[in-house]
């Protein structure tokens, strides 16, 4: 359960980082997105997790003003998380994409839509988990980001591959 937490705290701060937490009105129309990978992983009772969030930003500084504040507020919740370099890019690999249609992958994970001005879609993905652990860590991750989050946000199932 220990580990579920870290991985709780560690997403929501992630995705919160990536916010702006300002701005009312609908969510921009995104015409030539630019995508964030923010990648960390943790030791936790003795095996590797890996969390990562990708995000679809309007242009390439509003992807990387999000991507920093994502990763200064993960660090912060998880300081014995390793990260790794955040990329923005104007193309995600096909794997990758198609989590922006919500295709079911190996692993569950959060499919979140912006409803207002200063929120992005983001899709939150963690690696390591049994099916279990992943659906449970989904839910608890998806009633989190409820709490301050105006668009939608749902699971989407693993794919059992």
């Amino acid at each position: 359960m220990k580990s579920l937490v870290v991985l709780l705290v560690f997403g929501t701060a992630a995705y919160f980082g990536w916010q702006k937490f300002s701005g009312a009105g609908a969510p921009p129309v995104i015409e030539d997105p630019v995508y964030a990978e923010i990648r960390g992983t943790a030791n936790i009772q003795d095996r590797e997790i890996e969390m990562v969030l990708f995000g679809r930003a309007s242009s390439d500084d509003d992807c990387r003003v999000r991507a920093r504040r994502s990763l200064e507020n993960a660090l912060k919740a998880c300081p014995s998380c390793q990260m790794q370099p955040v990329s923005c890019s104007s193309e995600l690999p096909s794997r990758y994409a198609r989590l922006f249609d919500d295709v079911p992958i190996p692993s569950t994970y959060l499919s979140l839509t912006a409803g207002a001005a200063d929120e992005r879609d983001a899709r939150i993905v963690v690696y390591g988990l049994t099916d279990a652990e992943g659906a449970l860590m989904c839910n608890l991750l998806r009633e989190m980001t409820l709490k301050n989050f105006r668009g939608t946000a749902h699971c989407v199932a693993a794919s059992g591959g």
